[in-house]
């Protein structure tokens, strides 16, 4: 009777851990397979920034939505300037901005804080809105609602915002 007990208390461990093993297993899968259009976007845009702005290390990549989708890469290049490299999704367009020529990602979260207090900074991505590069800034504000702004690149002024959404 004790051997009994004892082989399925051993049973009953033997699925669970079988069954936790599968669910870690699916839920890799799943993730895997839903980062991986942002991986390849990233290894591709990259592949075109290091042959068309000779960039040579990638700090981040940024993934820019709205009329039209854009990938950035930023990073330094050969000469050892640090540049955004804007690539347009269609069309192939390359955009090449030196970090000194306008305002860093850090500095248009700021712009937003000071602005609107956001609750929590959710997205921030670089892109071209009307032919100039800008800043995306998406986030909650203190009703949690989704609420995003666009702020100039160049200047660092707020260019669109909506509220609410």
């Amino acid at each position: 009777m004790r051997r009994t007990k004892y082989y399925r208390n051993n049973l009953k461990r033997i699925i669970v851990l079988a069954t936790v093993i599968i669910v870690a297993f699916g839920a890799f899968v799943i993730y895997s397979q839903l980062t991986s259009p942002r991986r390849e976007a990233r290894a591709e845009a990259t592949k075109l920034a290091q042959k068309y702005a000779k960039l040579k290390t990638v700090k981040n990549f940024y993934w820019y939505n709205r009329q039209k989708t854009y990938f950035t890469v930023d990073g330094q290049n050969n000469s050892g300037q640090n540049i955004y490299v804007v690539i347009a999704q269609k069309g192939g367009q390359i955009n090449i901005y030196s970090h000194d020529k306008g305002i860093s990602d850090s500095q248009a979260r700021s712009i937003v804080r000071k602005e609107h207090q956001p609750k929590k900074i959710t997205k921030i991505a670089m892109g071209m809105w009307k032919n100039k590069p800008v800043w995306e800034i998406t986030y909650l504000n203190k009703s949690n609602r989704l609420c995003y702004d666009l702020v100039s690149f160049k200047n660092g002024s707020m260019l669109k915002t909506i509220q609410n959404i």
